[in-house]
């Protein structure tokens, strides 16, 4: 092993570590977020979740005026497809969605499930934030 190997290696070594802590600051400051999982049918919202409350796992069946359904579950801060009658069924394939902005999208069955949240702010984080621009 050559001297610009291990260089190499080193810088490689510490951008993953670099990455990796990143990414667990990102995480822990997004801990203090609600997780709201809002499930429309056909442009209207039919039923909101809040999955920092769910125990267990819920269950629950839309059925749409044509007749197909998507069958849903919840579980505590992920929601996801389980069954569906669509043809590809690329809402079930998509999996669970667990972060605020994650959208599960079924188009045969006009079905949309999204997830909202809102970071819980304290008196002292209102302050600081800033309301408006300069240039």
């Amino acid at each position: 092993m050559k001297k610009g190997d291990k260089i190499v290696g080193i810088v490689l070594l510490i951008l993953v570590l670099l990455t990796l802590s990143a990414t667990l600051v990102y995480k822990k400051i997004n801990k203090g977020t609600e997780h709201i999982a809002v499930i429309k049918s056909d442009g209207k919202v039919i039923k909101t979740i809040d999955l920092n409350k769910v125990v267990g796992q819920q269950k629950f069946t839309v059925k749409t005026a044509s007749g197909h359904f998507n069958t849903i579950i919840a579980t505590k801060d992920s929601i996801k497809v389980k069954d569906a009658d669509c043809l590809h069924k690329e809402c079930v394939k998509s999996g669970s969605i667990e972060e605020p902005g994650g959208i599960i999208v079924c188009l045969p069955n006009k079905l949309m499930i999204s997830i909202d949240g809102e970071k819980i702010s304290t008196k002292e984080e209102e302050n600081k934030v800033i309301d408006g621009g300069t240039f």
